[in-house]
């Protein structure tokens, strides 16, 4: 009931929107437009803070970016060179640049952006940067503090984008989302639709859509049935892989598929008093048939977990499959050796206290509470009573940052770009890491060592090191990874698909309605 009541509100949205934008002076106007169903509102103004994850590419543009096949290409910057010690890097930007107000991009405009971004909330992805200089109207210079030989690829995160200095108030916040992008904002009801509109003067090559409609369907489910219900050309199957399935059946619809950067993981707190137990950790994994699980639940949506990374991160992934095999024998004995005996009711039981886990994942991830219902049973057959606890995104994201929890569902973090180092330092494996999973000496010295390495065969060994320090220890089970699917109608024609998830609308750009 819960759905349907969505469902026909977004229905409600849709027709509203449609007014909105297909009406005047009583006068139907033929624009070129592609409707969306989206997940998530608009949030902000600001790429860095509070604008979708997913919409920044769409108005903003960064100095260097990601392509659909995950390869640096120039943007804001034409070029850029670093110095052998890796400490100092210098980036010329292009001529002729403007942003949506009209305002010429100058290097001074891009210092002012840099100052306030390397102290602001996503200051963890850049290294310590000394200063920013503007030496010239078209030249930037970074002096680093420390050696950086990936600060190229750090300033593809769209946090990092280039906003026009007229967008912020007397305080220096970001209050109109005003930049150099594809797309102009146009129109934004807050949890209803926004509206981006093309950017004529864009530098690049100018979107062949006039106009992109967002109708925000917060229910994944909702969101299939109103592109099923021809109400939306086109939705994203992100936190939605379980309806993948049925819209490939449908004659009116096309899905475009391929491997994203993402995979989903299961998380231990190596803190909690049973979990510390590698053995424990262990017998969980090896309690899980992975191998068959993902294709039983998502089809060819995803593919079952594997590697320590998306295989497409190449030659920096380890080779070796760091996801135990399923096998409930070993689990048993695995738990027998930490203690854990068989009950009378089967389950396992040491010092009169049964074993307990409590396992965390998204509310309104369709395929996670998939998952967690069959974890939850797979758990039950070696005496391991598992809770499962549905939380919203934000709850999801606290129990990851304060450790409350036992086993937390969540996608891979802290890869925000083509070479996967910040996701050790800064987001888990670093004793300056934010969401800190595991940290031993070894550990530390080799992701340390990574840091300060220039020569790439050396830094895809380190990274192999350390990926295998990391799974010895079973921190987290690599669940599955992540097709990116976006599914439409057929007459939506040459949307390219991506790697990276948030550059899923970026494929938009080259897009038209036959």
């Amino acid at each position: 009931m819960k759905k349907w009541i969505c469902f026909f509100l977004s229905i409600a949205l849709l027709l509203a929107g449609m007014f909105f934008t297909g009406c005047g002076n009583g006068k139907t106007q033929a624009v070129q437009q592609i409707v969306i169903g989206e997940s998530t509102d608009l949030g902000g103004y600001d790429p860095e803070t509070n604008m979708s994850y997913y919409i920044r590419a769409l108005i903003f543009n960064t100095l260097v970016e990601l392509d659909a096949d995950f390869k640096l290409q120039p943007a804001l910057a034409e070029r850029w060179e670093m110095t052998p010690d890796g400490k100092t890097w210098t980036f010329y930007l292009r001529k002729g640049v403007a942003f949506h107000d009209g305002t010429p991009l100058t290097a001074q405009i891009v210092k002012q952006n840099m100052d306030r971004l390397r102290t602001g909330m996503w200051r963890s992805f850049l290294p310590d940067i000394a200063d920013v200089q503007a030496t010239d109207d078209l030249t930037v210079v970074f002096h680093l503090k420390s050696p950086s030989f990936i600060f190229a690829s750090d300033l593809t995160v769209p946090s990092y984008s280039i906003v026009s200095p007229t967008a912020l108030d007397v305080n220096g916040k970001v209050v109109k989302a005003i930049g150099t992008g594809p797309y102009i904002l146009e129109f934004w009801q807050k949890d209803q639709d926004f509206v981006l509109k093309r950017n004529d003067n864009y530098w690049g090559q100018a979107p062949k859509n006039e106009k992109l409609v967002f109708k925000v369907i917060s229910d994944p489910d909702a969101r299939a049935m109103a592109l099923e219900a021809g109400m939306v050309d086109f939705i994203s199957l992100r936190q939605s892989l379980t309806a993948a399935g049925r819209l490939a059946q449908n004659n009116k619809l096309k899905l475009e598929k391929r491997l994203g950067q993402t995979s989903e993981m299961l998380y231990f707190n190596v803190n909690n008093p049973v979990l510390k137990d590698l053995r424990v950790r262990k017998a969980v994994a090896h309690s899980l048939n992975i191998k068959e699980m993902i294709p039983g639940l998502l089809g060819d949506s995803a593919e079952p977990g594997h590697a320590f990374f998306s295989p497409v991160f190449g030659k920096y992934v380890m080779p070796k499959d760091v996801v135990l095999p399923y096998d409930l024998k070993q689990a048993q004995e695995y738990l027998t050796a930490a203690g854990w005996q068989v009950g009378p009711d089967g389950v396992r039981m040491k010092d009169r206290v049964s074993l307990r886990v409590r396992i965390a994942f998204g509310a309104k991830n369709a395929e996670d509470s998939l998952l967690a219902g069959v974890i939850q049973n797979s758990l039950k057959e070696v005496g391991i009573i598992a809770e499962l606890v549905p939380l919203e995104d934000a709850a999801l994201m606290d129990a990851l940052k304060n450790k409350s929890y036992d086993l937390l569902m969540f996608g891979q973090f802290y890869i925000p770009h083509n070479e996967p180092s910040p996701h050790y330092l800064s987001g888990h494996y670093h004793p300056k890491a934010m969401y800190g999973l595991l940290t031993t000496p070894e550990i530390t010295e080799a992701i340390d060592q990574l840091v300060i390495t220039a020569n790439n065969k050396e830094r895809v060994a380190l990274h192999h090191k350390i990926q295998g320090l990391i799974s010895e220890q079973v921190p987290v089970i690599v669940l599955f990874h992540r097709n990116n699917i976006a599914a439409m109608k057929k007459n939506i024609m040459d949307y390219e698909n991506s790697v990276g998830v948030w550059q899923v609308y970026r494929g938009l750009e080259k897009a038209y309605v036959q």
